[in-house]
């Protein structure tokens, strides 16, 4: 329901470098790989860390208009690292997608032309840091059935398509996904989901349909 798919300068920049069409479960980049930025045009992403036991933890879920990494923005225009920790993050592909991407120095001499990419920028920051709000509400619910329907209602605000019959999650989400994003088991989403499901706050089949959005938030935060 976010229309991400702006004709802002900084969405033009990332147009003009090198378009990628992955498929599936393709790594296109990790944090400790050659510096680029990237705009999502069609698909979705995501990144994750590999913990120590080997489980998976997924930060952030990228969409059609996205850009990212900000990390290597910032580390870029402002020398300001945004982590200075260990862990080393993949961004791998959920299913057919395209990107375009850019070297950062790239990016630096195109800001240095035209500063009006910082609002732009500060545009995406802005977007970045919902959705780690949201990750910080989520972790308040009192019971894993409540963080289950906190994410989806984000996820169709995010990634929804309104029809007839109310939104349709168009990022391809498997009760695995869900489990990853916020460190549940997936016997324990797929419990949850299957509540949800039969309180008529959800629908599945081939992807996740929310009737009435209002109701599954209210279902969350009740």
């Amino acid at each position: 329901m976010v229309d991400r798919q702006k004709n802002n300068d900084l969405h033009n920049l990332l147009k003009s470098g090198r378009e990628y069409k992955l498929p599936k479960k393709q790594i296109l980049q990790s944090s400790i790989d050659r510096p680029i930025i990237n705009l999502v045009k069609s698909g979705f992403i995501k990144r994750y860390s590999i913990t120590n036991d080997g489980a998976i933890g997924v930060q952030i879920t990228y969409g059609p208009g996205d850009v990212f990494p900000l990390t290597l923005v910032y580390k870029t225009l402002f020398n300001q690292p945004l982590y200075n920790g260990p862990e080393v993050f993949y961004y791998e592909t959920m299913s057919d997608t395209e990107v375009y991407s850019i070297d950062t120095s790239t990016l630096q001499e195109a800001v240095k032309a035209n500063p009006k990419l910082y609002a732009d920028l500060m545009q995406e920051s802005g977007r970045h840091l919902l959705s780690c709000v949201h990750s910080l509400e989520n972790l308040s619910l009192r019971s894993s059935y409540k963080r289950v329907a906190h994410q989806l209602t984000f996820f169709s605000r995010e990634f929804g398509k309104k029809t007839s019959k109310g939104i349709i999650i168009e990022a391809p989400l498997t009760h695995q996904d869900i489990a990853d994003i916020l460190s549940l088991t997936r016997e324990t989403v797929s419990t949850s989901v299957i509540k949800l499901r039969k309180g008529g706050f959800i629908k599945t089949d081939k992807s996740i349909l929310v009737p009435d959005l209002a109701k599954l938030e209210a279902e969350a935060f009740s």
